[in-house]
This record gives structure tokens, sequence and C-alpha cells, in this order.
């Protein structure tokens, strides 16, 4: 099982961190700044890394087959999800196409979201969050197979680009009989069918 929220965080020692940061990008000077953004950045990641929400008991929670056919696939497309690039601590804005041949068990729609978000929370990588979570869902819920389509936008490529571009980056994965066809060519034509809006664009 990979680790996953809650995680272990210190406000304090991030507060101290964040008073270097500023004293290094010279706002040294400012006493509102000083005084009160680094305990503002510390409840910021605190909660972007631990969201009050997070319930790792409902994450990815299964029920039983309500009568889905031998085969039968299920797909739910845009599930909207925040990462932070663990290589530079800038939020990452994502995607999810998630798509599951049931066994005998089926996971709630909601579920898939708040599983998701609950993977991709702290400092991570797309991968990662990928593996992750096809992981979970194959431990969870037992699927006969399953394919997980990440797209994302990161701020650490925006800022350091000549303008706010939005280069998406994709990742995916495939298991069982998601890693074959028809399965895999109908999944992948829902997700290509549609255009993901990130940041209101």
């Amino acid at each position: 099982m990979p680790q996953l929220p809650p995680h272990e965080v210190d406000p304090s020692t991030i507060e101290a961190g964040i008073r270097l940061v500023l004293a290094g990008l010279g706002q040294g000077d400012k006493g509102e700044v000083m005084e009160n953004t680094p305990r503002r950045v510390a409840d910021m990641y605190v909660e972007m890394v631990n969201p009050a929400w997070v319930d790792v008991d409902d994450a990815f929670k299964a029920f039983g087959n309500p009568g889905l056919h031998d085969g039968d696939m299920v797909i739910v497309n845009d599930v909207h999800y925040v990462s932070m690039c663990e290589h530079h601590l800038a939020p990452a804005f994502g995607v999810a196409h998630f798509a599951y041949v049931p066994d005998e068990k089926v996971v709630g729609y909601s579920k898939i979201k708040k599983g998701l978000n609950y993977v991709s929370r702290g400092p991570q990588l797309n991968e990662r969050v990928l593996v992750d979570t096809l992981n979970i869902v194959e431990q969870q819920v037992q699927p006969r197979g399953c394919a997980l389509v990440l797209q994302s936008v990161h701020c650490c490529i925006a800022v350091r680009s000549n303008g706010p571009a939005q280069e998406m980056v994709t990742v995916q994965g495939f298991r069982g009989v998601l890693a074959e066809d028809p399965y895999r060519r109908e999944f992948m034509q829902s997700v290509w069918a549609r255009k993901p809006l990130f940041l209101g664009g």
C-alpha cells in the first residue's frame, strides 16, 4: 500500500522555512509580509497535503455488483484533482479519466473523485499518482480490469516559460482486460473526444 494522507506535517518548520525564502526574495523589510505570510503559507500547505475532508475508509469504497453483466465497462470522465509537483512544490491541476470492468464489486462515482484526490495530495509525481491509484483500485474493487488517464498542467512549467502556456502532461496506465481491445480502444475514444479545461481556460 502506498504512503497516503494523513502525512506528518510540522507547521512551525514550514513557517521558519518560508521566512528564509521571503528574506531570500528581498522581502525582509516588509513587516506585515514577514509576520503573517509564513503562517498563511504553512496553513495552505497543511490543508493541501491533508485536506479536512480526507477519509481513508471512504476513498474508493466498493459495493456489491448490482447486476452488471460479464464484460460491461464503466467509464467516468473529467474527474478534476489538485496535486503538487514534488520537484518545485508548485500546484498541478489535473483532469482524470477512469474506466473499469467490474467483477463482484463496483465503486461509487463520487468515491473515484475522493479517492483520486486522496492519492494526489502532497508532493507528488503524476506517474506515482497513476500507479498508486490503479494499485488501490485493484486492491479495493478487484475488477477484471481498470485504466486511468491523467491530464494535467503544472505551474512549475508555466512560471518558467515565456507566457502563461498550459502545456498538458498526459500519463496513462492499463490493467487486466483494459490493456486489450476492444476495451482499451473504446475507453481511449471517450478520452480523446473531450478537451479538458484547466484554470478556467
